[in-house]
């Protein structure tokens, strides 16, 4: 990976993208982790620091105070327009709401986590809508891949910047841009549960995960393969069935199909660069 290279295709993949869709303007959420801090920081360089605008949208109680303060230093730092809109009446308001039916719903926890995520998108599009702006992606290949996303949530966006690299490359390309060391030395999480990490629900670092998915996706290597390398052969069947049940998430909704021809041919799916097996 050459990180100058790649960073320079990127800006430049930005502004042909706006300029061909008579768009000038950008939002995006800004949650102090690392892929929203890089993500900022190409959009800020393509479009310019007086087309940008940063939702930090913090659910008071389980945002860390550190994601709040990394994500506040670098909007200084960049000279950005930044807006702080806690979602936390809104997350209310639908707990009330379920209060209400008096009806045993299963996995409260896992739908509010969702929720929260689509909350803050319908805040970012409604942003985008007054600014006549296009909402920013900050998904990376490894979430995308392992469906580590919410649909409709932080994957529904009108360009994935970052989409097209690797976490372990992301990284790489924050060290280039300069972010700060205290943001890339950060543990991954989305933190829409208090306490819970990438590593501690996906059950490895992005180390490793990225060499299996590389191995499987880019190399086409099968369960087997991989396991030969030196990885257990248990977690290796655990990732692969993340990215085959997680198919799903990288669509659209699915298109049942009555007539010969429908949408000139087009293919409903997420603007991903490379296959993913399913």
């Amino acid at each position: 990976m050459n990180v100058k290279e790649i960073y320079n295709a990127l800006v430049l993949g930005i502004r042909d993208y706006f300029k061909k869709n008579n768009f000038k303007k950008a939002v995006i959420g800004l949650s102090g982790g690392l892929d929203s801090s890089v993500a900022t920081c190409l959009i800020v360089k393509a479009l310019g620091k007086g087309n940008v605008a940063a939702i930090l949208m913090p659910d008071i109680g389980t945002t860390s105070t550190l994601s709040m303060n990394h994500a506040k230093k670098l909007v200084i730092r960049l000279d950005i327009n930044h807006y702080i809109v806690p979602i936390n009446e809104q997350i209310k308001y639908f707990r009330e709401l379920y209060k209400s039916l008096k009806f045993k719903f299963k996995n409260e926890l896992y739908a509010i986590s969702n929720l929260k995520a689509r909350t803050r998108m319908v805040i970012l599009y409604y942003f985008a809508n007054l600014e006549n702006a296009l909402v920013i992606g900050t998904s990376d290949k490894s979430e995308i891949a392992l469906g580590y996303t919410t649909k409709y949530g932080d994957n529904a966006a009108d360009i994935l910047v970052i989409g097209d690299l690797w976490k372990t490359e992301v990284m790489r390309l924050g060290k280039f841009l300069g972010v700060s060391s205290s943001i890339l030395n950060k543990k991954p999480s989305a933190e829409l549960v208090k306490g819970v990490t990438a590593e501690k629900e996906l059950g490895a670092s992005y180390d490793v995960l990225d060499k299996i998915l590389k191995m499987h996706i880019e190399q086409d290597l099968s369960l087997e393969e991989i396991a030969k390398k030196g990885f257990n052969k248990n977690f290796v069947k655990n990732v692969l069935d993340r990215i085959r049940l997680n198919e799903h998430k990288r669509r659209t909704a699915m298109l049942i199909r009555v007539s010969e021809r429908s949408f000139h041919g087009m293919e409903w799916r997420m603007p991903i660069t490379n296959r993913f097996k399913g």
